[in-house]
C-alpha cells in the first residue's frame, strides 16, 4: 500500500515533491468539495417529511461485496415493505473506486442520500454529512441505542456529535491454528498471554525441514501499512500522534520500544518472515488458513468466511498478548452508513438508517459471519454456539472492544501514515535501518508535513 522513497539521501527532511503533491491534492480536493457543497445548498432546502401521496426515492451509494450484497438487498426489500412510501435505489460501486466516485458526486453537488462510511473516513467526509445527533437523541429509547456496544457508540461520533450508525465492526485479535498447536504439543493462547509468551510460542512453532527451509512460521507479520506496528506502539504506551494530530510522537521511548518488538519478530526471534521471504502466497490470512502460519497477529474478522471455507482448518481466537501497557492498543473499526447533509428527505433517510441497524438487520449480518453491533444479538449468538462453530471463543471478540481504540480522526492521517511514515518503517525491514533512526526520520518528516498543512489557508476547512 505504501512505496519507499527511491533516493535514501533525501531522508533527512520531507520531500518537497511529496509534501506538495499530498498537501495540494488533499487540500484542493477539500476546497473543491466545499465549493460543490455550497453550490448544492442553493437548491431547495431538505423537507421534514415526504408528501404521503408520493413515494420518496432515496439513493444509497455503497460498495459491492459478494457476501454483503444479498443480505443488504434483502434488508432493503424488507424496509420497502414496511415503508411503502419510500423506494431505495442501491448504487453498487467496486470498493477501489468508491471514495473517488463519492467525492466526485459531492463536488458536483449531486451526493447520494446515504453512503458507506466509517471511523477511518469520517475526518474526510464530516463536512458533507448530516448531523444525526438530534435524531439519535430523539429516538434513543425506540432505537435501543444503549444496546449498541459503548466502544462502537464512541467510534461513531466526531467531537461528541453523531454522523453515522454502524452495521458491524472488526477488532484486532490473535488468531491461532489449533491443529498446528496440537501437533507441537503447545498450549493454546490465553487472555493472560504477554508479548514474551507470544514470542516464545512463535519461536517453538516455527518449523524447518532438514535443510533449514522454514515450513511453518510461528506468526504472521503485517507489513506495508500500520496494521500491526501501530498496535505494538500503542501497547508499549506510545502513540503515532498527539491527541490533536498536530505532532508526530513516534520518536518517544515507548513508541520505539513497540517498533523494536515489531522488527524483532523477524531479525531477533525469527518467528516471522521478512518482506518477500514468506510463503509463496502473498496474502497472510490465506497463508494462515492453509497452515503456513501458526498464528496471525491482528487479523480481520472479514477473513472468517475464508477460514471457515478452508477444509480441515480448526482455528480460534484470543485477545492480543499484553504489552507493557496491557491489552490496550488494538484497533477497532466500524462499517457504517451516514446521510448526506444535502439529502432532501432526512426523516425518511433516518428511518432507513435505523432499519439497517435494528436487531433484525444485525442478525442478518451476524448470520454471514459479521460481528454484532448490538449486545442483545451477540448474547443470542453465544447461546446458540455449536461445538463445530468457529471461533469457539466468539465472546473474546466482543471482550476485545474494551481495550481497543479507533484510529486518529484527522483528514491527514491516512496520507501521513502511508506516504510519509510508512516508507521509513519499511526501511527497518528491507534495509536494516536501526529502529530509533527510522522512528526519528518518520517523526521529523511527519512533523514537517504537519507544519506545511497548518500554514495552508485551506487547512481550516471543516469542523
Amino acid at each position: 500500500m505504501s512505496q519507499a522513497a527511491a533516493n535514501t539521501s533525501k531522508r533527512d527532511s520531507i520531500s518537497p515533491r511529496i509534501a506538495g503533491r499530498l498537501c495540494g491534492t488533499c487540500l484542493c480536493l477539500l476546497f473543491s468539495l466545499s465549493v460543490g457543497c455550497q453550490r448544492a445548498s442553493t437548491a431547495s432546502q431538505p423537507t421534514s417529511a415526504a408528501d404521503a401521496r408520493h413515494k420518496v426515492t432515496l439513493v444509497w451509494l455503497l460498495t459491492t461485496d459478494a457476501q454483503l450484497t444479498p443480505q443488504t438487498e434483502a434488508i432493503v426489500a424488507d424496509f420497502e415493505k414496511a415503508n411503502p412510501d419510500i423506494h431505495v435505489e442501491l448504487r453498487w460501486t467496486p470498493e477501489p473506486q468508491y471514495q473517488t466516485k463519492l467525492k466526485t458526486l459531492i463536488a458536483a453537488g449531486q451526493p447520494p442520500d446515504l453512503f458507506w462510511c466509517g471511523d477511518v473516513w469520517i475526518a474526510y467526509l464530516q463536512p458533507f454529512m448530516y448531523d444525526l445527533t438530534p435524531f439519535v437523541q430523539r429516538d434513543a429509547a425506540e432505537y435501543h441505542l444503549n444496546d449498541i456496544y459503548p466502544a462502537l457508540r464512541k467510534a461513531c461520533q466526531w467531537s461528541g456529535r453523531w454522523y453515522y450508525l454502524p452495521r458491524f465492526f472488526t477488532v484486532s485479535l490473535l488468531y491461532y491454528n489449533k491443529g498446528l498447536f496440537d501437533a507441537a504439543h503447545e498450549s493454546y493462547p490465553t487472555p493472560d498471554w504477554t508479548w514474551a509468551d507470544y514470542i516464545a510460542a512463535g519461536q517453538r512453532l516455527t518449523h524447518r525441514d532438514s535443510n533449514g527451509v522454514i515450513l511453518t512460521w510461528g506468526s504472521t507479520i503485517v507489513t506495508g501499512w500500520w496494521g500491526e506496528w501501530y498496535i505494538l506502539v500503542r501497547q508499549a504506551g506510545g502513540q503515532m500522534f498527539n491527541a490533536e494530530v498536530t505532532r508526530c510522537e513516534l520518536d518517544s521511548p515507548q513508541a520505539i520500544a513497540g517498533m523494536t518488538n515489531y522488527a524483532d519478530k523477524i531479525f531477533r526471534y525469527k518467528m516471522s518472515p521478512a518482506p518477500g521471504y514468506g510463503p509463496a502466497h502473498d496474502d497472510a490470512s490465506k497463508s494462515f488458513a492453509i497452515g503456513k502460519y501458526a498464528m496471525e497477529f491482528g487479523g480481520h474478522t472479514g477473513n472468517w468466511p475464508v477460514f471457515d471455507a478452508t477444509p480441515g482448518l480448526d482455528w480460534d481466537i484470543q485477545v492480543l498478548p499484553k504489552g507493557p501497557s496491557g491489552h490496550t492498543g488494538g484497533e477497532v473499526a466500524v462499517d457504517a452508513v451516514g446521510i448526506s447533509n444535502r439529502c432532501q428527505h432526512p426523516e425518511e433517510a433516518w428511518r432507513l438508517l435505523k432499519f439497517l441497524t435494528n436487531e433484525a438487520s444485525v442478525r442478518r449480518y451476524v448470520n454471514i459471519g459479521q460481528l454484532s453491533i448490538r449486545q442483545s444479538v451477540a448474547e443470542e449468538t453465544f447461546r446458540k454456539l455449536s461445538p463445530s462453530y468457529h471461533p469457539q471463543h466468539l465472546r473474546t471478540a466482543y471482550d476485545a472492544l474494551a481495550s481497543s481504540e479507533p484510529l486518529p480522526q484527522s483528514r491527514d492521517f491516512i496520507e501521513i501514515a502511508l506516504e510519509i511514515i510508512q516508507p521509513e518503517i519499511d526501511r527497518i525491514l528491507s534495509e536494516h535501518v536501526p529502529v530509533p533512526e527510522a522512528c526519528q526520520r518518520a517523526t521529523d518528516a511527519a512533523n514537517a508535513f504537519l507544519q506545511t498543512i497548518s500554514r495552508s489557508p485551506t487547512a481550516a476547512i471543516g469542523p
